[in-house]
C-alpha cells in the first residue's frame, strides 16, 4: 500500500468519520499530502553520502478552506507529519529534525488554491556557533592556529584552536557548533600533537573533506580547507 493510500485510510478512521464529512467538496487532504511529497523531492539536499530533505512544511490555505479544516486541523497536521516521515524513510532520505506541518491563511487565495513552503529546520541546541568566553578574569590562552569559516570568499567567523582536542559538530556541547544539516552531531576533531594539528573524522554520516578529498585522518597545513556539509573551514597558523 502506497504512502498516500495509507494516509487516506488513516483519515477515514479518525474522529468517527468527521474527515469524510468535512472534505466532501473543495480542497482534499490527499492534495496536501501529495504536494508535501513533491516539495520534499524538489528541495532535497545531496551530501557526500546521504540525501537530506526538508522537515518543516508551511501550508497556506484560502480563508474558506482554512475554516473547513479548523475542527480537524490538529489531527490532519499529525497525519501529514507522518507522511513526511514515511516519505523520507521510503526513499532512504534523512531528516535533520522532527517533521513539522503548520497551517496559515492567505486572503488572496481562492477556495481550492494553496501554497506549500518547505524548509530544513534543525532542533534548537544549547550551544552557540561562537566559542564561549573563558570564565573569570583570566585571559583566554592565545592559540597557535585557528579555523576560519569562509563564505563566498569572505571570513565570517574564526575559532582559535586553544585546546589539545577540539570537537566539531551539530551537538550543542561541541567546541565548534555548526548549524549545518550536513554535519553530524559529533562530526570531526582537531588534535594538537607536538606542534602539529591533525584532523580526524569521527565516523560522520557525510564524511570530512580536506581540499575536496575525503579523509579519515590528516595533518593540517596552512591554508587547508575543511568541508563539513556545506560549511568550509580554513586552517590558519597565527
Amino acid at each position: 500500500m502506497g504512502i498516500l493510500e495509507q494516509f487516506e485510510r488513516r483519515l477515514e478512521g479518525l474522529v468517527e468519520g468527521i474527515f469524510t464529512k468535512a472534505f466532501r467538496t473543495g480542497l482534499q487532504p490527499v492534495e496536501l499530502a501529495t504536494r508535501i511529497l513533491r516539495e520534499m523531492e524538489a528541495n532535497r539536499t545531496v551530501g557526500v553520502s546521504e540525501v537530506w530533505v526538508p522537515n518543516r512544511y508551511v501550508l497556506t490555505l484560502s480563508e474558506e478552506d482554512r475554516d473547513r479544516f479548523r475542527g480537524t486541523e490538529r489531527a490532519l497536521r499529525r497525519e501529514l507529519e507522518q507522511v513526511v516521515r514515511e516519505g523520507a524513510d521510503e526513499r532512504g532520505w534523512g531528516l535533520v529534525g522532527p517533521p513539522e506541518v503548520t497551517f496559515e491563511t492567505d486572503a488572496g487565495l481562492r477556495q481550492g488554491e494553496f501554497g506549500c513552503q518547505a524548509m530544513l529546520v534543525e532542533p534548537p541546541t544549547t550551544g552557540s556557533a561562537t566559542p564561549a568566553p573563558a570564565a573569570g578574569p583570566a585571559p583566554t590562552p592565545r592559540s597557535a592556529a585557528e579555523l576560519v569559516v569562509v563564505e563566498k570568499g569572505r571570513t565570517v567567523r574564526a575559532f582559535p584552536l586553544t585546546g589539545d582536542r577540539v570537537v566539531i559538530g551539530r551537538l550543542g556541547g561541541s567546541d565548534i557548533v555548526l548549524t549545518d544539516p550536513g554535519a553530524s552531531r559529533r562530526h570531526a576533531e582537531v588534535r594538537r600533537e607536538n606542534g602539529r594539528y591533525v584532523i580526524s573524522d569521527l565516523g560522520s554520516t557525510n564524511g570530512t573533506l580536506v581540499n575536496g578529498r575525503a579523509v579519515g585522518e590528516r595533518t593540517l597545513e596552512e591554508g587547508d580547507r575543511i568541508s563539513i556539509g556545506r560549511t568550509v573551514l580554513e586552517f590558519r597558523r597565527r
